[in-house]
């Protein structure tokens, strides 16, 4: 018969021997999961390192291309009459700008009606933005030969091109107002009407709708459609839109009224000295992490040394570069105190942006030469999918999953372990049971022997 409390028959506390010798038994899987951890925490310390690379690879990009340094500020000397925007294909310059005629969308509306709830009539709609157009049925069955019913057709057409369609109610009445979406002639809004009534351009009925510009006017427009027309330093361009672009390469102009005024274009030394900075802060930053990795999880891993013999070579090895009068960083301001690190003296940056801005942007930029450019490259050397830092993630994650394998077969034999000491210590019980009792009995025995030994 199986013995439900072990140590019943014994006295011994079974429970807490067996715990103690699994305790034992389990050391292996203690030593595996502290190891776990530390490569856990050696894939943490990877991230971190992996950020910082990547941080210092973003600081590169603005420095690695020449284009990154084109980088211009366009004003306009009235903002009233018009703004400007400039791309990286802009140009130091000065323009003189005249607005003559800004863009204007068409805007037409009814007569007034009592109220939005009035009966306009039936028939249909064929509305034009342009050359392209969409129809609208409109009829009593339908519910929308209202002023509000069409308003509401006309916006949630599903084939509108480029219209919308309010209700204005002044002291008059309700007046359906419509509107092109977009400016200029080309998108100049006509209404034609094919009305029940068989009368489809009289000011009554739903033909009362009627519109085409300069032709079919029951009233006057609020607005006629009309191309922005600006001249720049005397040649004209006309645009559907208020916004002119490609007419001076790089510039963006954004007419709003009329009137002449100039545009100042100039190179924007600022952002590229805010760019020098990024670099020298993300080039210290990672310095730092790679000395807070050599005292910490990641001391012994010779990434650290790669990574940083790497930097150091593109950074310290001078010679020549292509369209460049300069071979070193402290040439352009940029210098390495005994600490390793990188500080920027503003006015050697100034004076050479002011002399040999050509020489500088090819220090850096400069294909396969360029100290950003390589430095760029570098980096990709490390992050990519091939990449050093991927690798050794990689490897630490497969440790990962032969320690959660190993674990997982220990914890398998444990179970059988623990099965076949507790079947050994309940045999233990119940064999010592067995033995007390026998004493017992013995015990009485003996103890009834010298009074039947005395009464003799």
């Amino acid at each position: 018969m199986a013995i439900q409390a072990p140590g019943v028959g014994s006295g011994l506390d079974v429970n807490s021997i067996v715990s103690q010798l699994m305790d034992l038994e389990r050391q292996p899987i203690t030593r595996l999961e502290n190891k776990q951890s530390t490569v856990n925490l050696q894939i943490s310390a990877y991230g971190r390192l992996s950020s910082k690379v990547s941080e210092f690879q973003n600081a590169m990009e603005k420095l690695s291309s020449p284009s990154e340094f084109q980088i211009y500020s366009a004003v306009s000397n009235d903002e009233s009459l018009f703004t400007t925007e400039a791309s990286s294909a802009a140009t130091a310059g000065s323009y003189s700008v005249e607005v003559t005629a800004v863009a204007e969308r068409s805007k037409v509306a009814t007569n007034a009606f009592a109220d939005t709830a009035a009966v306009v009539g039936e028939g249909t709609l064929t509305i034009y933005t342009g050359t392209d157009s969409f129809d609208v049925g409109i009829n009593a069955a339908a519910g929308n030969n209202t002023v509000a019913g069409i308003r509401d057709a006309i916006n949630n057409a599903s084939t509108n091109t480029g219209v919308t369609a309010s209700i204005v109610t002044d002291d008059d009445g309700a007046h359906l107002v419509l509107s092109s979406d977009d400016t200029g002639l080309e998108n100049a809004l006509k209404v034609t009407v094919s009305d029940s009534d068989g009368q489809n351009t009289d000011d009554s009925g739903l033909s009362s709708l009627a519109f085409e510009q300069g032709v079919v006017e029951h009233r006057t427009p609020i607005s006629n459609a009309a191309d922005s027309v600006v001249k720049i330093d005397g040649f004209t361009v006309t645009s559907a839109s208020n916004t002119i672009s490609g007419a001076v390469s790089g510039l963006t102009i954004n007419a709003k009224a009329l009137g002449s005024s100039t545009i100042d274009v100039t190179r924007d030394d600022e952002k590229i000295k805010e760019s020098v900075q990024s670099f020298a802060d993300a080039y210290n930053s990672l310095r730092e992490e790679i000395k807070s990795q050599r005292t910490g999880q990641l001391e012994a891993d010779s990434t650290l040394l790669t990574l940083e013999r790497q930097v150091s070579n593109v950074l310290n090895a001078g010679g020549s570069v292509t369209g460049s009068n300069f071979s070193y960083l402290i040439e352009v301001g940029l210098s390495l105190d005994d600490t390793g690190t990188m500080s920027v003296k503003s006015s050697t940056l100034n004076d050479v942006l002011e002399s040999d801005f050509t020489s500088f942007v090819n220090l850096f930029s400069a294909e396969n030469e360029g100290i950003a450019y390589r430095l760029d490259s570098l980096a990709d050397g490390f992050l990519g999918s091939d990449g050093l830092i991927k690798a050794r993630e990689e490897g630490l994650n497969k440790q990962l999953d032969n320690i959660d394998d190993q674990i997982f077969r220990i914890e398998d034999r444990l179970v059988s372990v623990e099965r076949r000491i507790r079947a050994q210590f309940s045999s233990l019980d119940s064999l010592v049971s067995n033995l007390q009792s026998t004493g017992n009995f013995l015990s009485q025995q003996l103890a009834a022997m010298p009074a039947a030994n005395g009464s003799s």
